[in-house]
């Protein structure tokens, strides 16, 4: 039925374009029929962040969407002046967007979304002045999905009188939704428009041209071919990001340069000789477009050129950085080990990069997880997706990894070791530490370790006793079924006799302080 609603809006609005069309007024300062072909950004996130917070927020926050985040489209409009300062518009607008919903949720995939809007323009000034603000309202109605809803724009925008019987337009729109699916989002536009009266031109009679003498020669000038910079800019194709670390290569047919691209997506050639030249770069085995630089495009004053080159490549990007947990530094030299939990396959590099940090291409729609290997040290184990994020709108994925440094004699806590209650039976779907721990000693297949097992101070001296030693017989136990050799490993309990902070035997202490003692520890042996 809404639907079946949009489509009488749209006839119901080409109606409104004829009939201005045929009762505006034929005044000579007023606008005549103009076609405008414009393109346009629309911004949902920022408009619902302002929806359901503040725009106060959205501004202080950071959070305001630049061009290259938008959804781009293509439109087309009618106008005609009213009065010599108001003009009717009549606009239709197409674009594939992956809708952001009121809710916050994404259609998931982009789908074609039609905007039909009729507006009035009220300009400060008339169309014989070169630049003219105007303000603008009216009504609009979308379709998406077969979805319906109506909004009404209002915004503000500048007309810009350039050329005979043409002029440009900037605009800036708030859509507010007033029914149906419609969300409200903002519309950034720019477009050129054309007459479609044509004024006759008076006929100038030809002038003759002097007689020159007879031996004058009039010979035009060759332009001026210069050595020049090149500048070459690889952006991601579906994101519009800059893309650092691609291999872009000039050549010619006896040159041939290659450079890679610094964090801005730049890469510099300098001083290079006119030539024919292809330009094309590399990164993580696909390739970007390819151009040509021609022999012309050297001519001129200008002493610099750039090109921008764009790279297509389907999976998402893993970013990440390697962190010491006891310094907070990078930590470099460490081989990254990404496992793609759905192929049962594993990706290995070492950030040996200057900037410490690493990259490797996710798949889409996958599940991973990523641990560091390096001599010495206890990695964390990370959990990586790409399950419902969209290609269009994401090309990194961010993470920081935590290694640890071991030494000899120096425990380290195994936090996330969980047993049943007043039991030594280990959980291990709640014990991602032990997984640490093997990994630690698969790693570092020399090294022996003794694990400690600690309880509070609360009950008796003797099942405490008892408890902490079945407990860290457990952790053994645990290792030695997953193939770690139990001569390279020892298990102590030392009951509440080494608390990590002053609640001893019939001191009273929170239960936060209880469950600092009640921990299982691990250390490298000499």
């Amino acid at each position: 039925m809404r639907t079946n609603n949009v489509y009488k809006a749209i006839i119901w609005l080409a109606a409104m374009c004829l009939s201005a069309d045929l009762q505006a007024q034929d005044s000579a300062r007023a606008k005549p029929s103009t076609l405008l072909f414009h393109v346009f950004y629309n911004d949902f996130p920022t408009a619902q962040l302002i929806r359901t917070t503040s725009l106060n927020n959205a501004l202080n926050s950071g959070q305001w969407k630049r061009l290259a985040d938008m959804q781009m489209g293509a439109g087309l409009s009618y106008m005609r002046g009213v009065t010599k300062k108001i003009d009717f518009a009549g606009t239709i607008d197409a674009s594939y967007t992956d809708y952001l919903f009121k809710n916050g949720t994404n259609n998931g995939s982009s789908q074609f979304l039609l905007d039909v809007a009729t507006t009035f323009n009220a300009r400060l000034l008339n169309d014989r002045h070169i630049f003219n603000p105007f303000l603008t309202s009216g009504l609009g109605a979308s379709l998406y999905t077969g979805k319906a809803g109506f909004y009404i724009p209002a915004g503000v925008g500048l007309q810009a009188n350039v050329f005979n019987q043409a002029f440009a337009l900037l605009g800036l729109q708030y859509r507010k939704s007033i029914g149906g699916f419609v969300n409200d989002h903002f519309n950034y536009s720019i477009g050129i428009g054309f007459s479609l009266s044509h004024k006759k031109r008076a006929t100038v009679p030809p002038i003759a041209p002097p007689v020159k003498p007879a031996d004058t020669v009039s010979v035009k000038p060759s332009p001026r071919i210069l050595r020049k910079n090149i500048t070459i800019k690889v952006k991601d194709e579906q994101t519009g990001l800059p893309l650092p670390g691609v291999m872009v290569t000039l050549k010619n047919a006896d040159t041939l340069i290659q450079l890679q691209t610094d964090s801005a997506g730049n890469t510099h050639f300098t001083d290079i000789a006119p030539d024919t030249y292809t330009a094309t770069g590399t990164l993580n085995g696909i390739n970007t477009n390819t151009l040509q630089i021609k022999t012309a495009d050297f001519s001129g004053s200008e002493s610099l050129l750039n090109i921008s080159l764009t790279h297509n490549d389907p999976r998402f990007t893993l970013a990440g950085e390697v962190i010491n947990m006891e310094t907070g530094k990078p930590e470099t030299g460490v081989t990254i080990n990404l496992q793609n939990l759905d192929k049962n396959s594993t990706t290995s590099i070492v950030n040996s990069g200057n900037d410490q940090g690493f990259n490797i291409q996710l798949d889409a729609g996958t599940d991973f997880t990523v641990s560091g290997k390096k001599a010495g040290y206890l990695s964390n184990i990370e959990k990586v997706s790409t399950k419902g994020l969209s290609r269009s709108t994401t090309l990194y994925v961010k993470l920081k990894l935590s290694i640890q440094q071991t030494q000899a004699n120096k425990a380290i806590v195994l936090r996330n070791i969980y047993y049943d209650t007043g039991s030594t039976q280990i959980k291990a779907e709640a014990s991602s530490d032990l997984d640490k721990l093997i990994l630690f000693l698969n790693d570092n297949p020399g090294t022996r370790i003794e694990i400690d097992s600690h309880t509070d101070s609360r009950g008796s001296t003797l099942l405490n006793n008892r408890l902490s030693k079945e407990r860290a017989a457990a952790v053994m136990i645990y290792l030695v079924k997953h193939n770690i050799s139990p001569d390279r490993l020892t298990a102590k309990g030392f009951g509440a006799s080494q608390p990590v902070n002053g609640c001893t035997v019939g001191i009273k202490c929170t239960d936060t302080q209880h469950k600092e003692n009640r921990r299982t520890e691990f250390k490298v042996l000499e």
